[in-house]
């Protein structure tokens, strides 16, 4: 007898759709592990919240199967609603930087043995102004380049996606004039762009933020000031493939709290989280310790 209960909330449209094909063997597993699957297939943007609309104290986790995108979405329904349910991260999208990092693998059938290992977390959570997300918040020219890849594109090329959009902004880099607080220091100055680390990972790298981990009370800041495009760029080489890195116009400090302001915006400027479209300028970053409760291995 099915005595359990798990939501399972899905985008067919993600990556490359495999998991679309994989959802018998999730329910296979589950059933056999003497859990009722409750699935909402999601059918338009946004529409997460209609999958959610049932859940009561039977529910024993939410899982989401997609991408970085689909996991902070779930995570902020989760958060505003207040349901203090475990998370499951399924990778199935173009970008799955959190999901691997809590030790999930593109193999579906592992990460579906992985979850029912039932190893659960608490984790940091970040919330940008009125916006909460589990990996990363970034501005500059590297969120003009997420916001600027087509949905199709990264599908159809995942992480390459990324790079032809970077060729195709470099002659349209920018400084951003920014004022960064945090609760000891003001940095001003003009910088190509800046990450606020919960994991260690982003758009595809491992171990961009070394000293990052998601459950010690801290943001890891890393942000670029214009300078020497040689050297920037392979310092950014080091700093891609995990190497220790030594250049001034890298800033790095840990902190949970930070304000970031552009000085010099002639429009309205978005940031970008987990890998979507996120709160415009000004930022204020403010870190929730043990807020979310998730799968790892």
């Amino acid at each position: 007898m099915l005595n359990k209960k798990v939501k399972l909330i899905y985008n067919p449209a993600a990556g490359d759709q495999s998991f679309n094909s994989s959802l018998d063997m999730f329910l296979k597993y589950f059933q056999g592990a003497g859990f009722k699957v409750d699935i909402f297939r999601s059918m338009e943007p946004g529409d997460f919240e209609e999958g959610l609309k049932n859940i009561d104290d039977k529910f024993e986790a939410v899982i989401v199967a997609g991408g970085d995108g689909s996991a902070s979405e779930i995570l902020n329904l989760l958060q505003t609603k207040e349901i203090d349910l475990p998370l499951g991260i399924i990778p199935a999208g173009t970008a799955n930087d959190f999901a691997s990092f809590l030790g999930m693998t593109q193999d579906i059938e592992k990460s579906i043995k992985r979850i029912l290992d039932w190893k659960i977390r608490e984790i940091d959570v970040g919330k940008v102004n009125d916006r909460y997300f589990l990996n990363v918040c970034l501005g500059g020219i590297i969120s003009q380049i997420a916001h600027g890849t087509e949905t199709d594109m990264k599908n159809k090329l995942g992480k390459a996606a990324y790079y032809l959009q970077g060729l195709k902004e470099l002659p349209n880099i920018k400084s951003m004039k920014l004022k960064i607080e945090s609760t000891d220091k003001v940095i001003e100055g003009d910088f190509l762009g800046f990450f606020v680390f919960n994991s260690k990972d982003a758009g595809g790298f491992k171990n961009i933020a070394k000293l990052a981990s998601i459950d010690d009370g801290l943001f890891d800041l890393l942000a670029v000031k214009t300078g020497n495009i040689i050297k920037l760029s392979s310092a950014a080489a080091d700093l891609f493939n995990g190497k220790d890195i030594k250049n001034d116009n890298l800033i790095y400090l840990q902190d949970d709290y930070l304000k970031i302001t552009i000085l010099n915006a002639e429009k309205e400027i978005h940031c970008n989280i987990d890998g979507e479209k996120g709160p415009a300028f000004p930022l204020e970053i403010k870190l929730i310790p043990s807020a979310q409760k998730v799968f790892t291995v």
